[in-house]
């Protein structure tokens, strides 16, 4: 014994929540082109789903959970998923990169389907969606095979595969929107130059940073 009361080694149950941007958009439309360049700017955190499954290693605890269900052609189950980026968050808030009432994070490929955002909902508070919207369909499948080749993924490269992709978009992806408040969707043709696409988002960054920031739930409650 050493004279000093020990204390359980605990954490404060308060919730983090961190301030968060969302890249919206069907497959193609450049959120994660978008979200890589606004990573780089000061207090902004760029975090895609995709990059963070794909770096899992394949015969890990997690790569093995993954693998049940990706090689049976199913989906990451949503609980999952959201497990995967608290984890994540927790690795960066260790090494100090990701900072409470210091930093904004940049969604790009999460939240997926309704039940994510409201899994989320205590987790990141989402002040803006930048909702990439691109109409030229061909334009978006073009995209998708330059970065499948560029990638070096190429299943992802078949028609077939990213028919597949878009139609999961419309069907389950873009309803997710319907969970935010209206207000809080920002739509930008995402069928231009991409520096053009990126204008119009820090554009838009610019005039969020200057005007009182509500929750998004706060905000439905008073729009």
């Amino acid at each position: 014994m050493n004279g000093l009361s020990e204390k359980p080694d605990c954490r404060d149950e308060k919730a983090t929540q961190y301030r968060a941007y969302l890249l919206f958009g069907m497959p193609g439309s450049g959120k994660g082109t978008q979200g890589a360049v606004l990573g780089q700017l000061p207090l902004l955190v760029h975090i895609s789903m995709g990059d963070i499954f794909r770096k899992i290693p394949k015969y890990g605890r997690l790569g093995r959970e993954i693998e049940q269900y990706t090689s049976q052609g199913n989906m990451v189950p949503d609980e999952l998923t959201v497990r995967i980026f608290k984890q994540h968050l927790h690795i960066l808030e260790l090494q100090e990169l990701l900072i409470e009432d210091q930093h904004t994070l940049i969604l790009d490929g999460l939240p997926r389907c309704y039940s994510q955002a409201e899994m989320l909902e205590s987790v990141i508070d989402v002040v803006q969606i930048f909702h990439l919207k691109i109409q030229d369909t061909k334009l978006a499948m073009e995209r998708l095979k330059a970065r499948a080749l560029r990638e070096n993924r190429l299943d992802d490269m078949s028609d077939e595969v990213i028919k597949r992709r878009l139609n999961t978009y419309y069907e389950d992806t873009y309803k997710t929107l319907s969970f935010y408040p209206r207000e809080l969707v920002y739509d930008i043709d995402a069928g231009q130059c991409m520096i053009d696409v990126l204008r119009d988002i820090v554009n838009r960054l610019s005039e969020v940073k200057t005007r009182p920031i509500l929750s998004s739930r706060l905000q439905a409650v008073t729009s």
